[in-house]
């Protein structure tokens, strides 16, 4: 997987947003020459004089940081963003331009489900989700009906399962 990964950010080209990645991943994208910026948010700390230090932006308030469609590539570990999925699904599609990839899928229904509203195209490679949002349009007022509907369908799940129990 992380071969496939490597190949995968050798191709990028232009502004990346990077999240939850490791040092192997880190260090590929470091090699690529055609990034012009990139922007790694996560518990990973970069040494600087001496010292330690990390700067972490808080994903519920990633929009504020950056601009509408200023990153052409996302590339993130599912396994970071699972627990933010609710807002990270329309703040990617407004700061993308061109892909977004996740790593470390278990199960890619909840994915494609949240990502199939913004009319984008999703290819599933063993533990990678592929998302073509070159295409896709968000909207304020969908965008808060999405959210509604979301926690309905959380409200759902946990009225089920205490009624199972």
């Amino acid at each position: 997987m992380k071969n496939e990964l490597s190949k995968i950010i050798k191709q990028f080209n232009g502004n990346v947003l990077a999240i939850g990645l490791d040092d192997k991943l880190i260090k590929s994208l470091e090699k690529n020459n055609c990034i012009n910026e990139c922007f790694l948010l996560g518990s990973i700390t970069k040494k600087g004089k001496g010292k330690l230090f990390s700067k972490t932006i808080k994903i519920k308030k990633i929009r504020k940081k950056f601009k509408k469609k200023q990153t052409n590539f996302i590339i993130c570990n599912y396994e970071v963003i699972e627990k933010y999925l609710n807002s990270f699904v329309k703040d990617s599609i407004y700061l993308s331009d061109f892909k977004i990839y996740y790593y470390n899928v278990k199960d890619s229904s909840k994915l494609e489900k949240r990502y199939k509203r913004y009319d984008t195209t999703i290819n599933i490679n063993k533990d990678i989700v592929e998302i073509d949002s070159s295409k896709a349009k968000n909207n304020y007022f969908m965008d808060k009906l999405y959210v509604i509907s979301d926690i309905i369908e959380i409200i759902i799940e946990v009225i089920g399962d205490v009624l199972m129990n």
